[in-house]
């Protein structure tokens, strides 16, 4: 339900009028025969089909005016639930409604009425979806509420009226358009299965199915990752590639020295074209020419971040059976794996060059672990091919030149990470890389933003808020992803000049798979886009029942192109489950996001949150799921664990919710948590709970949890 903070103001319903002629309504008046209650049904049958339809928030539940009452008095309100079935046909559905109705006439009794023929009880406590039909009298607009008139020599004349922020503005055209369709094609309509009725035209599924997404470019798709950058490394041999540490290293010498570490590896160690090597350095030169090296070998990149607690770094290590894992100082607790310490491995000495396995463009490249709701993290296998495509569109889209300077910021085992390595060095630019405690420390990190005058940056939003317009003059282009984007800082970037993108894509699609540019004249957005998909990628927006929506309509965002993963690494069930047969192409697969969003009338995309309890925090995509496994193995007294995000100061937190029978101590269950999950993922709040609120059919409420306070922090 909505509260009064959210009523800022009315619609005007003279925007969103439309009047269907007498001539057009001969089914209707023959199939109702001019009965005021069986036309009641009808209409209030179709009012609840469309909600079903296109608000995906709809709970089934609408007031309706009473044909009981006289049109010049105020409209009773009468209460309908709708459970719709849409394997029926209309005419099931049709027959379900009357009977509904008739039940309710016969117990109107059970309503208390004031002298003036009002309902005593707020609308709000029933609904936030009404319908008023055939009245004089204006009925206060709750949410969305449908006026209908009928009459014989004029037709039907409908209007809507809906609170600003409740549904948008296409919506409220969609549903008064597809009502008046609806009863137009009555007649054609009445035996089709709710399912099967499609609220588009061809035209719009043209636009929809195809000119969103013509995206196609040409992209070498005979390329590697490695070769493409050869090929950059002969045409800019002297320019600067990377920077770390004031130690500046050129494309002709990070080339050498990516063969050097090659070759020097294949001395050591026999590996073979597809082998997993895991890489467990910190952000450094030896971290990017392990990369690429890994890479020249014919093998398979696997980043882990070290700063993962040991149980996380062995269960990736046992569960990507990784041939090989690059480190920098001796490490020990690990299950049994070739461990290959680079700084002790005079790798630089080594003269000439091997001969290493041929790659193909359908190779794989790296392997990503990302959170995973079953538990435990899953490994997620990207090819050269997607990888070369992302990498160019991005540069494309961003405006990168070889006169840039791009900083790494992500940390190594997240994608991102891929992105800012490959925009820059397949655009001939420089990267420079930070220290771990200057990303730790955002005054260090401004400073070394201004000395190292770096133009392009990618940011999780939440680290952008805490940083000033004055810290990123100097910038030219400023990216976010992650997370959704915060538009009053987009808004000053763009005043000053930065070019400010807005970025969307899940690991399984190639880090990136939509984008979306800031302009001055967005002044009025309250929530950025995430754009339009990148080149060679395609975007659908489905229903329930893989339905294409229309335009501003909610629903689950799919993606196919270049960009998609193989699949997940020993996880078969699970990738069939998640890349599925395209719905539109035949041969092709496209992946369930579990993201929702709509298409805005210009072909971008509005990112709507998540199907499920996936949430992305500083950049980081985490399934709850994992969190919530992992506290309830702390202790037997913890019955229940909830987590959810919340806002706080503009950013996003994460709060565990507790069910225990016996007390339990916050810090040690957070130190329990930080030797099995990484940082970001550690709940900041602990709320302990007598018991967790639930819905009426049984399951948790997460919307009735309670809001957070200082004591519920644990440091």
């Amino acid at each position: 339900m909505l509260d009064h903070a959210q009523r800022i103001k009315k619609e005007n319903p003279a925007d969103h009028l439309i009047h269907i002629a007498s001539s057009d309504l001969n089914y209707f008046y023959k199939l109702t025969d001019k009965n005021i209650l069986a036309q009641y049904t009808v209409i209030n049958a179709i009012y609840a089909f469309l909600l079903k339809k296109l608000i995906p928030e709809f709970d089934g539940n609408i007031i309706s005016s009473s044909i009981t009452s006289k049109p010049e008095h105020a409209p009773i309100p009468v209460f309908f639930s709708y459970d719709i079935d849409f394997e029926k046909s209309f005419k099931e559905h049709l027959q379900k409604t009357k009977h509904t109705i008739i039940e309710i006439f016969q117990q109107s009794n059970c309503y208390s009425y004031g002298n003036n023929g009002q309902v005593k009880h707020s609308l709000n406590s029933f609904s936030n979806y009404s319908i008023c039909i055939n009245h004089n009298v204006e009925w206060e607009c709750n949410g969305l509420l449908l006026n209908v008139r009928i009459n014989e020599q004029e037709g039907v004349k409908m209007s809507v009226s809906y609170l600003e922020g409740f549904i948008k503005t296409e919506v409220a055209n969609r549903l008064i358009t597809s009502f008046s369709n609806f009863i137009k094609n009555l007649e054609s309509n009445v035996m089709i299965s709710l399912q099967n009725l499609s609220l588009l035209s061809q035209n719009e599924n043209q636009q929809l199915l195809i000119d969103f997404n013509s995206t196609y470019v040409d992209y070498p798709k005979d390329k590697t990752v490695i070769s493409l950058f050869e090929k950059k490394a002969a045409e800019t041999p002297e320019n600067i590639a990377i920077v770390f540490q004031g130690h500046e290293l050129s494309f002709k010498e990070l080339n050498k020295k990516i063969i050097q570490l090659a070759s020097a590896i294949s001395l050591t160690y026999k590996i073979n074209k597809g082998d997993i090597i895991g890489v467990l350095l910190p952000k450094s030169e030896e971290a990017v020419i392990s990369f690429l090296a890994i890479l020249k070998l014919g093998a398979v990149y696997l980043p882990i971040d070290n700063n993962y607690p040991s149980e996380r770094i062995n269960y990736i290590i046992k569960d990507s059976a990784l041939k090989l894992l690059l480190v920098d100082r001796p490490i020990a607790g690990f299950t049994s794996s070739n461990i290959l310490n680079i700084k002790i491995l005079n790798y630089t000495a080594f003269q000439g060059e091997k001969k290493f396995a041929s790659l193909s463009s359908n190779d794989l490249a790296y392997i990503i672990y990302t959170s995973g709701s079953t538990g435990a993290p899953k490994g997620v296998q990207i090819e050269h091919s997607s990888v070369v495509n992302m990498a160019l569109a991005q540069i494309k889209s961003f405006e990168i030149n070889l006169y840039d300077r791009v900083v790494w910021f992500a940390s190594v085992a997240f994608d991102a990470s891929v992105s800012e390595l490959l925009m820059s060095l397949y655009s001939g630019a420089s990267l420079y890389i930070p220290e771990v405690d200057v990303l730790k420390d955002s005054k260090k990190f401004v400073t070394f933003l201004k000395e190292t005058k770096i133009t392009v940056a990618t940011f999780p939003p939440s680290y952008l808020y805490l940083l000033s317009v004055e810290d990123l003059k100097g910038l030219l282009c400023v990216i976010t992803a992650g997370e959704p984007a915060n538009p009053v800082k987009a808004k000053e970037l763009v005043k000053q000049g930065i070019r400010y993108y807005n970025a969307y894509g899940p690991t399984e699609c190639a880090v990136c798979a939509t984008i979306y540019k800031m302009a001055l004249t967005d002044t009025d957005l309250k929530n950025i886009p995430i754009g339009k998909p990148i080149s060679n990628t395609r975007i659908y927006i489905l229903g329930n029942k893989m339905e294409v929506l229309p335009i501003g309509v909610v629903g689950k965002i799919y993606i196919s192109g270049s960009g998609l993963a193989r699949g997940y690494l020993n996880k078969p069930e699970l990738t069939k489950e998640k890349f599925i047969a395209h719905s539109f192409i035949e041969g092709e697969q496209m992946y369930d996001t579990g993201d929702l969003g709509c298409w805005l009338p210009d072909g971008n995309i509005e990112f709507m949150g998540r199907k499920d309890h996936q949430v992305k925090i500083r950049g980081y995509r985490i399934e709850l799921g994992e969190i919530e496994k992992t506290i309830l193995q702390y202790s037997k007294s913890l019955k229940q664990a909830v987590v959810e995000t919340r806002g706080v100061t503009e950013e996003k937190v994460l709060v565990a919710y507790l069910v225990s029978s016996r007390a339990i101590d916050k810090s040690l269950l957070r130190n329990f948590l930080l030797e099995k999950l990484p940082d970001y993922m550690i709940p900041n709040f602990f709320v302990k709970l007598k018991k967790l609120p639930l819905t009426p059919n049984g399951k948790i409420d997460r919307k009735a949890l309670p809001g957070i306070s200082d004591e519920d922090i644990v440091r």
